[in-house]
């Protein structure tokens, strides 16, 4: 993926545990997961979702995983006929645990992929791992091994198609008019402001910020509306302290709201 993700606190104190993660076979009783296979669609690619159930109260997380999660991690390389893969992630929600804010799923996740086969006329078959990080009083990360056999002209899954009707809004979809970016120096690296003119979302409007610099971390932004326009401010740097640069066209914000999310791709 492009996008940076904030490095969390709980990721930071498992650093110590093998890169790897746990298997998943130590943790029968809390996780089942599973490819399920879906349907190609007219341009040849291929629609699967990696699925995982946990237990109650178990939770797992988003792309941009905030301070008290662990950002899901892929591996495909032993695939068959695998060129691309695409993931089309659904509305996460927003957790806040003893001043900790994470983002994810509660008792699990169904992330539609999007295939793009080397040649559209043969079966992709999946082989390979996702390393994603579960939590329930404690984070853990988790190491869970993946094979399927996707078959050429599958049918369409219901469960699927209804994790990909709820993934965020455009910026078009959900009626953003505008969205400014103001990019200035301070102490730390770069204070960034986005000012986005956008209808209301519901509640209080969570806001993530993901740049596409990989050396660049995003701390934990803030939101404010007023009136028809919604602010956030986060600060930018580098772990070594050096100076950050961010290409405003490759910033995205996504805002959680109680009514819908939205992501938009880029500001001014």
């Amino acid at each position: 993926m492009k996008k940076r993700h904030l490095l969390s606190a709980c990721l930071t104190a498992l650093l110590s545990l093998p890169l790897s993660g746990a298997q998943a076979g130590m943790y029968d009783d809390t996780i089942r997961h599973s490819i399920l296979p879906g349907w190609q669609e007219a341009d040849g690619a291929v629609i699967a979702a990696f699925d995982v159930q946990l237990a109650p109260g178990w939770k797992t997380y988003w792309r941009a995983p905030g301070e008290g999660g662990i950002p899901p991690m892929f591996d495909w390389s032993a695939s068959d006929n695998l060129a691309h893969v695409d993931y089309l992630w659904p509305a996460p929600h927003v957790f806040d645990r003893e001043g900790l804010r994470s983002i994810g799923y509660k008792e699990g996740m169904l992330l539609p992929m999007r295939l793009t086969p080397k040649d559209p006329s043969k079966p992709i078959t999946l082989r390979g791992q996702a390393d994603i990080g579960v939590c329930q009083d404690i984070c853990m990360p988790v190491t869970l091994p993946l094979d399927a056999a996707l078959p050429l002209q599958g049918k369409r899954n219901p469960q699927i198609a209804a994790a990909m009707a709820a993934i965020p809004f455009s910026a078009k979809e959900a009626g953003v008019r505008d969205v400014k970016c103001d990019v200035r120096p301070d102490e730390r690296g770069l204070t960034l402001t986005a000012a986005v003119k956008m209808p209301f979302a519901g509640g209080h409007e969570d806001a993530v910020i993901e740049v596409a610099t990989p050396q660049v971390w995003v701390d934990v932004p803030h939101s404010q509306r007023q009136g028809d326009t919604l602010y956030v401010q986060t600060t930018l740097s580098t772990a070594g302290g050096g100076a950050v640069f961010v290409n405003r066209s490759e910033v995205t914000i996504t805002v959680i709201g109680s009514k819908y999310t939205v992501e938009i791709d880029g500001c001014k």
